[in-house]
């Protein structure tokens, strides 16, 4: 059975939130860890709760109705001074949540909440708490040892000779009695005048001394305890290196990341508060890079967590050679690095750090026979211009850094006004969506695609549109970005495929023929969902012939992992779904690749098609792609056609299929169910 408190199944722990849908994610995110969970609505209650079942562990928000968290955690201090204590707090909250450290708060998770927060906070506290059991245990043991003198002990008259001692003190100053009564300790202390000192200031005030000191020439920490006695004063000599040793890992955990030994949150924000202090009070300048590792989710996804971790700490390792001994390098948690530059004097000491950066990065990383070159998203905020606290520097520094990444990444901006303005726009943006996902303000519209030489339309790609409430049709370019990284593109891909699957059926059943249904598939779709299991489900519940339906993939989403995407690929060729490359030539194929993949189609990127009469480059590769797929075996359709002189190139070619404002822009069902009786 394991000796910590924290652990043990049977001792609960007490949620105290006031928000409903925070307490239900966080109510669900112990009990993962907990078989005992206390909940409480607000600050009364779970005082109420802690009295009557006195938990080892707390995890509370600090703003609440009736009693606040500050108040509650005072509070159970005063009964229960060991009691693990973490509170749920967010940007604005920095004097309640340093007023929570002052009273003995553990840790803190900042808002959103999600598994990695909460789960690394409490591991975190099962640390430390098994670290202070440990010291607790080490001190009552070395209180035993003492009282039962076998701890160093020896006694010395007024001129400091030895007049006693016992084995352990032969054994700390390795020499024998007999060679040690009768000599004088100041010799043996020529070397440390600390010591000295402090034996001789206890020797002459006649008061009791208490003192640590480190032995010279050895890892070993001892604390001395020096009483008067008549004829000179006796001393007590306490091993405490395992003490030492303890607290300093404490320390450690409290102020340094565990996997890279950078400083950690808290340390950065004590360092900047002098930097920043420095600076309001004299001609002083400071900067903030925040660095973000470019696609670092795709290292942990494709080689592990662990080798994750080992690049993490080779990043570590390479930014702080980048860095002068003033400056300070943390780790803020998962790929996220900030630079403090401490006394900036000339804005070009930034580009030099930047570059340097930039370089250390570029240099391959070695890993399970794997090189990596990586890249990095910064955002720089300078103060005293750009803020006046620290959470405002770290808060524009991050949306300098977003800012970045929004633009293909590897790149560094200076934080501007305006970045936080469009980070709330996105905001306010990605929260409409999630209403409009809801409430069914998307709208599918189709566009043909039709034969070039017959006229006849093959069938439909659906593509989505949003019916924004208040700014009306939004087309994709301006939100399948934002549900790509928010993760909503998820419920609405379903949602489109769904639709198009129904619509394509209702169409076979009114008009008696074949309907071919291509439909896109992001990025997110095919990496992060079940796209197999999630297309045979729409299938199942639309009653869509599977070989009617074709799903349109970029060439850069399937080539990021050649090997996962031959497996996804296969599983729904395996249903008979066919498959196309969209946007092809646009990436980085290669004919070995191609003949890997079960696909039916290619379709020229609009890009090729826009100046095919004018640009022998762009003829050249529409032409070469049309050879391509023929020798594969696969159909070829163009995207993007205007111009019947663009039609008559493309069929000389050889492209069997098109699509584009030539024939009909994308339209509503109805429309579209009329092209399909004028192309028929």
């Amino acid at each position: 059975m394991s000796s910590d408190p924290l652990e043990g199944h049977a001792n609960p722990v007490l949620c105290v939130e006031d928000d409903g849908p925070t307490r239900a994610v966080l109510v669900k995110l112990l009990e993962r860890r907990f078989d005992h969970v206390l909940v409480a609505k607000d600050g009364q209650e779970g005082l109420e709760l802690f009295l009557r079942h006195r938990p080892s562990l707390v995890v509370t928000d600090i703003r609440m109705p009736i009693l606040d968290g500050i108040s509650m955690v005072r509070e159970i201090k005063v009964w229960a001074p060991a009691t693990k204590i973490i509170v749920i707090t967010s940007y604005g909250s920095a004097e309640l949540l340093l007023a929570a450290i002052e009273i003995g708060v553990n840790d803190y998770i900042l808002k959103p909440l999600n598994a990695e927060r909460v789960y690394g906070a409490i591991d975190k506290c099962l640390r430390v708490n098994l670290l202070e059991h440990k010291l607790l245990d080490a001190k009552a043991h070395t209180e035993n040892v003492l009282e039962s003198l076998r701890d160093a002990f020896f006694a010395v008259d007024r001129d400091w000779r030895f007049t006693y001692l016992n084995r352990k003190a032969e054994a700390h100053f390795s020499l024998s009695r007999g060679n040690l009564l009768g000599c004088s300790l100041l010799t043996l202390l020529a070397e440390d005048s600390a010591a000295c000192a402090a034996y001789q200031e206890a020797l002459a005030s006649q008061e009791p001394r208490v003192f640590e000191y480190q032995s010279r020439g050895l890892d070993s920490w001892h604390e001395v305890r020096v009483f008067p006695i008549a004829d000179g004063f006796s001393v007590y000599l306490r091993d405490i290196t395992e003490g030492k040793r303890a607290k300093e890992e404490i320390r450690f955990l409290a102020f340094y990341d565990h996997l890279t030994k950078l400083p950690n949150r808290s340390l950065l924000q004590e360092r900047m508060l002098h930097s920043l202090a420095r600076c309001l009070g004299g001609n002083h300048q400071g900067a903030i890079l925040f660095l973000d590792v470019d696609r670092f989710k795709n290292i942990n996804d494709s080689l592990g967590h662990g080798t994750g971790d080992r690049v993490l700490q080779e990043i570590a390792s390479r930014l702080g050679n980048c860095i002068r001994e003033c400056d300070t390098l943390a780790r803020l948690g998962g790929d996220e690095f900030i630079v403090l530059l401490d006394g900036i004097d000339h804005p070009k000491h930034i580009q030099w750090v930047v570059e340097r950066i930039r370089n250390a990065l570029a240099q391959d990383i070695h890993q399970n026979g794997v090189p990596l070159s990586l890249t990095a998203s910064i955002g720089i905020s300078l103060f005293p211009g750009d803020g006046d606290t620290v959470e405002d520097l770290l808060k524009a520094a991050d949306s300098a850094m977003h800012y970045s990444k929004k633009h293909g990444g590897n790149a560094h901006h200076f934080y501007r006004p305006e970045m936080n303005a469009r980070i709330q726009g996105l905001l306010v943006l990605e929260s409409t969506m999630r209403k409009s996902i809801q409430n069914r303000d998307f709208v599918v519209e189709f566009q043909p695609q039709v034969a070039l030489r017959s006229g006849e339309l093959l069938g439909f790609e659906a593509l989505v549109r949003w019916q924004h409430p208040e700014l009306g049709l939004v087309e994709p370019n301006n939100f399948i970005p934002l549900a790509e990284q928010t993760g909503l593109i998820l419920p609405l891909g379903e949602w489109v495929l769904e639709t198009a699957c129904l619509q394509g059926r209702a169409w076979i059943e009114q008009f008696g023929r074949p309907v071919r249904m291509a439909v896109n598939v992001s990025g997110r779709q095919f990496w992060q969902g079940d796209l197999a299991a999630m297309v045979a489900r729409v299938l199942a519940q639309t009653g869509f012939p599977p070989g009617q339906l074709e799903l349109e993939l970029t060439e850069s989403v399937v080539m990021d992992d050649i090997g996962l995407a031959i497996g996804t690929m296969h599983d729904l060729a395996a249903m008979g779904v066919r498959l196309s490359i969209d946007d092809f030539g646009t990436g980085y194929s290669s004919l070995a690749s191609l003949q890997q993949f079960p696909i039916h189609t290619l379709k020229i990127d609009k890009a090729f098609v826009k100046d095919i009469l004018s640009n022998p480059n762009d003829l050249a590769i529409a032409k070469a792609i049309v050879g391509l797929a023929h020798s594969l075996r696969l159909e070829v359709i163009a995207e993007g056609l205007e111009h019947p002189d663009q039609l008559a190139c493309l069929e000389g070619l050889g492209c069997e299929y098109g699509q584009g404002h030539l024939f009909s822009r994308p339209v509503p069902p109805a429309k579209a169910a009329g092209l399909f009786m004028i192309l028929t």
